[in-house]
């Protein structure tokens, strides 16, 4: 009977052992995978805010160039997707001094457009402030 017993625990105590023994690998397996799957979304998040900015950076150099070329017309479309591309940058991004820096991009945007459609020499400097600007935006 004591023998009898003995084997029962030693079974139960190696069922558990080899059911532990089956659980825990894959375990680890997909918790190292989940970790995988969200460094690359991370990275992958970094990349489009990169990229976003990338756009801005050549909108602004773009209409810079339209503007010093006096070519107002060109410079006022560049200008309409350099604004739109910042206000939504800075409507989805968390960090505080790109927004800053967007919003202050942003407050430009009547002068700059008022001054294109004039084609007032004068947007030139405004222009070149904000590439400036936009050159300093950082993630």
């Amino acid at each position: 009977m004591v023998m009898v017993r003995k084997r029962l625990v030693l079974s139960l105590i190696l069922l558990i052992a080899a059911y532990l023994g089956g659980l825990i690998p894959p375990y680890m397996k997909a918790r190292r995978l989940e970790e995988q799957v969200s460094a690359g979304a991370r990275q992958l998040q970094s990349c489009q805010f990169n990229e976003q900015l990338s756009r801005l950076r050549d909108d602004a150099a773009l209409m810079y160039l339209a503007v010093s070329r006096k070519n107002y017309g060109i410079a006022a479309e560049h200008a309409k997707q350099l604004f739109d591309q910042a206000q939504q940058v800075s409507n989805t991004t968390q960090n505080q001094a790109v927004r800053s820096t967007l919003q202050e991009i942003l407050a430009s945007r009547d002068e700059v457009t008022a001054d294109l459609s004039k084609g007032d020499a004068a947007v030139v400097g405004l222009t070149q402030s904000l590439l400036q600007k936009v050159q300093a935006v950082r993630q």
